[in-house]
């Protein structure tokens, strides 16, 4: 190759390594523009108030297999007898069947601020008739809530439940098939008029209390001096585990004198992983009242269970045992049995085959009804909300 041309090349290749060199130095001294800070975000107050409208429905298609056969008829063929069972002794009729609704709950809860909110429910109840026979209304709470009215509890104003039952019917889960066994006997209220106040002493939530001073008159209007306090301790040592000890104490006067009453209550549950086994003993204790002793009046005991089939299907278990006085040689004891089966084709609708059977047990010279109580029935129960 000519001198020359090997020149030529070798002088390009050094302006070639040159401009390399220099761009190179242009590009690592090269800043990227930063972008302009994001605006601040401004923080805005939650809309109050805002309202949620929630309810219920839940009766039953029945028919009374056993109870007392004798019907009787008024003028226009309606049948007198007695179509459901309860705690108050008085046996239901056989062969007697049909449709009823138990309990229908209308309920609108409404926050005010981030601290209070209120709640208005309404409840129809087909034991509970206007005068022209039909499915009365009558309202089963009204009250103002203050949140964190003291750390880690809340306070209540008005017309709200009671401690009393409101734990075990929740684990119990089948309200819609029946009461719990203190709430079925009558012997306390399931909303009272008053104050409350109920939160947890411990952060972790195992320690709870339950506090109330009501007029013990339920959904009525209070027509005397005597108050009712309640008060439950519900308490979580483990998370599948539920122990509640509970006592109300109520001062009493009548035309026959003063005399005061205590209910004593324990309740306990435990969640396995697809069986649920909850129970509750309770007793009351009447003081004198026209000079006459201590004594006890009615003691019970309720054990049950709930068991998950698949998803869609699950079981129930129920057992009550009542004595009416136990200091009384002459009464009725009663047990009580409930069997069924809960289907749950759609979120929160459920069709509830069951069986419950109300049996007397005579003592002394007490003289029982004539026959037991057994009642067939397909319960339907549904829930309905708006956000």
């Amino acid at each position: 190759m000519r001198p020359n041309v090997v020149a030529g090349l070798l002088a390009v290749s050094a302006v070639v390594m040159v401009a390399g060199s220099a761009l190179a130095q242009t590009d690592t001294t090269r800043t990227t523009p930063s972008l302009p800070p994001p605006p601040p975000v401004t923080g805005t107050e939650p809309d109050f108030p805002r309202g949620r409208i929630s309810g219920l429905v839940f009766g039953d298609l029945y028919y009374n297999l056993a109870g007392d056969p004798t019907h009787h008829y008024n003028a226009a063929g309606a049948d007198s007898g007695k179509n459901y069972i309860d705690g108050n002794g008085a046996p239901i009729t056989k062969d007697l069947n049909g449709a009823q609704i138990r309990r229908i709950y209308f309920q609108l809860d409404n926050d005010l601020s981030i601290k209070y909110s209120t709640r208005f429910r309404l409840e129809a109840d087909s034991r509970e008739l206007t005068s022209g026979g039909k499915i009365g209304v009558f309202v089963k709470a009204a009250y103002l809530q203050a949140k964190n009215w003291i750390p880690g509890g809340n306070a209540f104003l008005g017309m709200t439940s009671t401690p009393t039952f409101e734990n075990s019917e929740e684990f119990w889960g089948y309200r819609a098939i029946e009461k719990t066994i203190v709430d079925f006997r009558g012997l306390s209220p399931a909303s009272d008029l008053g104050v409350s106040l109920k939160g947890f002493a411990d952060a972790g939530h195992k320690i709870g209390y339950s506090g109330m001073v009501g007029t013990d008159t339920g959904q009525r209007p209070e027509n005397n001096r005597q108050k009712r306090a309640y008060l439950s301790i519900p308490l979580r040592p483990l998370e599948d585990l539920r122990i509640e000890p509970y006592v109300d104490y109520e001062w009493i006067r009548t035309n026959t004198g003063e005399h005061d009453r205590a209910l004593y209550k324990i309740f306990a549950g435990y969640e396995f992983k697809r069986v649920a086994l909850g129970g509750e003993g309770f007793k009351q204790v009447v003081h004198g009242g026209n000079a006459s002793p201590t004594y006890t009046y009615p003691v019970g005991y309720s054990v049950f269970a709930r068991v998950a089939g698949t998803p869609k299907l699950h079981g129930y278990l129920r057992y009550d045992k009542f004595q009416p006085d136990t200091k009384g040689a002459n009464r009725v004891d009663q047990s009580l049995y409930i069997a069924g089966f809960d289907w749950e084709p759609y979120k929160d609708v459920h069709l509830m085959p069951n069986i419950e059977s109300l049996q007397y047990d005579a003592r002394g010279t007490a003289a029982p009804p004539s026959h037991h109580d057994t009642q067939a029935r397909i319960t339907f129960y549904y829930r309905f909300s708006k956000p």
